[in-house]
């Protein structure tokens, strides 16, 4: 059950490029839906014109004449959709900041499924459920997902759904950096390093009937790398860094357990020494034992409670690293390579496959278990 909602105001804002077919509905419906909002008592729109070829700032400046509430600011080339973010986001004055694009493929109806959870979390991201997009978008989208899984460890569902919501005081107090489509995920990462509880809500995603999309050009994507190579190298990065560090040193502490344990079980205690498998199987046992706890807790950082899908996870992942260290080293082997030779290419390997399992599978932030803001 959702507490109750103080009454809203709010700054809604639409980055815009050549959308000349879609920007009158989509200012006309905005103003209809939130006139009729019981959350909303006060509100502006803000259109963000990003150096349109098209008609788009005739018609928003014909909207501005008409409606009070309406404000046009207009970029004279196009900067990327990032500048338009970062321009919509400055120029804010109410106590919330809304989003969303004007292709009309969100219905800002479903404002009211962000707007119910602003009494327990400051920001509240949709997600598009399902989305309605073309095969290779889609996966261009999951592979944009990962990488930024991989590189900044962030878990979002769908990182660049346009439809998001934020306190203003928090949002304009980030520096952001990015120019193009990297925004989103620059601000999602700075917030989650600042440890600002994020709310995810589904939202429909509708067909896009009118204008032509632009995420996909090759200059945009080329735009979105080169910004995340730029805050990788930068201040966003090394988290990654830290945590292979961390990783490691997680490896060789656990290393010492599992020795340190065998040699007191077999030399301490008569039954293990004369059973030395199970001596070693409990010696392991200690070994990761210990690496679940510390790379849970240490190297990725988690505070909600250990689940049993976790234990589940870790020890697949454990077996799973086990049987390509032994696979990959016999086939080195085999191959004719000099053993030790095979042994650090093994261990590399292993490594890497251990800690990008352990980062994107076994130790997820569970989302459910947020904890909650009062606004």
């Amino acid at each position: 059950m959702h507490r109750a909602l103080p009454s809203l105001h709010e700054r809604i804002f639409f980055p815009v490029y050549n959308e000349e077919k879609n920007i009158r509905e989509t200012i006309l419906h905005t103003i209809q839906t939130v006139e009729d909002s019981p959350y909303i008592s006060a509100y502006e729109i803000l259109v963000v014109n990003d150096g349109s070829t098209d008609n788009s700032v005739e018609i928003a400046r014909l909207m501005e004449k008409i409606f009070p509430q309406v404000r046009l600011v207009n970029h004279p080339r196009n900067l990327g959709y990032g500048e338009a973010l970062k321009t919509g986001i400055r120029a804010a004055q109410m106590d919330y900041v809304f989003f969303t694009d004007a292709d009309r493929q969100f219905d800002i109806l479903e404002i009211h499924n962000l707007l119910i959870h602003l009494s327990r979390y400051p920001v509240v991201i949709g997600y598009r459920a399902p989305r309605h997009d073309p095969f290779m978008r889609l996966l261009n989208a999951r592979g944009w997902n990962i990488l930024n899984r991989i590189f900044f460890g962030l878990r979002i569902r769908d990182i660049d759904c346009a439809f998001k919501i934020f306190k203003r005081e928090i949002i304009q107090d980030i520096h952001l950096r990015s120019g193009g489509a990297m925004i989103n995920a620059e601000i999602l990462i700075r917030l989650k390093r600042s440890h600002v509880p994020i709310k995810e809500a589904p939202v429909s995603h509708l067909p896009r009937t009118a204008g032509s999309p632009t995420g996909a050009k090759p200059t945009v994507i080329a735009r979105a790398l080169s910004d995340m190579i730029t805050l990788y190298r930068g201040e966003l990065g090394p988290i990654a860094q830290k945590q292979a560090l961390k990783f490691i040193a997680v490896g060789m502490i656990n290393t010492a357990l599992d020795a340190l344990a065998y040699i007191v079980l077999t030399r301490g205690f008569e039954l293990f020494a004369h059973h030395l498998t199970i001596a070693k199987l409990l010696s392991f046992l200690v070994g990761t034992i210990s690496s679940l706890l510390l790379n849970r807790r240490w190297t990725f950082g988690l505070r909600t409670r250990l689940s049993a899908r976790e234990v589940v996870r870790f020890y697949a992942m454990t077996s799973l690293s086990l049987a390509i260290n032994v696979a990959l080293m016999n086939v080195l082997v085999g191959l004719g390579m000099y053993d030790l030779y095979a042994l650090a290419l093994t261990t590399i390997f292993t490594f890497g496959a251990g800690f990008t399992l352990a980062r994107l599978w076994v130790f997820r932030e569970r989302r459910s278990k947020q904890k909650t803001y009062a606004t």
